[in-house]
């Protein structure tokens, strides 16, 4: 889950719409986790043990989950910013026909 962890706290969140994509502003008490999204090998225990890398997922502080593969992160001081950033296959999907 992205959150609070041994030396950080989550102190205010918000979900907001950004052209049209929903982003996640999370505030710390101190520095914001540097977030890079998920492992590069096929198996990882970022999200709990070892999970295939197509089955991690972030849990966000409002229950909703992103696959790992398709979270974006952005962090700048306090503030963490996730926004689900679906791939181009992803994307074309929604407009093919099958």
């Amino acid at each position: 889950m992205i959150g609070t962890t041994g030396d950080r706290e989550i102190v205010d969140w918000r979900k907001i719409t950004e052209d049209g994509e929903t982003v996640y502003e999370i505030e710390y008490d101190g520095p914001a986790p540097e977030l890079t999204g998920r492992s590069k090998s096929l198996f990882g225990a970022s999200s709990g043990g070892t999970v295939p890398a197509g089955e991690q997922y972030y849990q966000l502080p409002d229950g909703e989950q992103i696959a790992a593969t398709e979270a974006a992160f952005e962090a700048d001081g306090t503030t963490l910013r996730v926004r689900r950033q679906r791939s181009i296959v992803a994307r074309l999907r929604r407009y093919l026909p099958w």
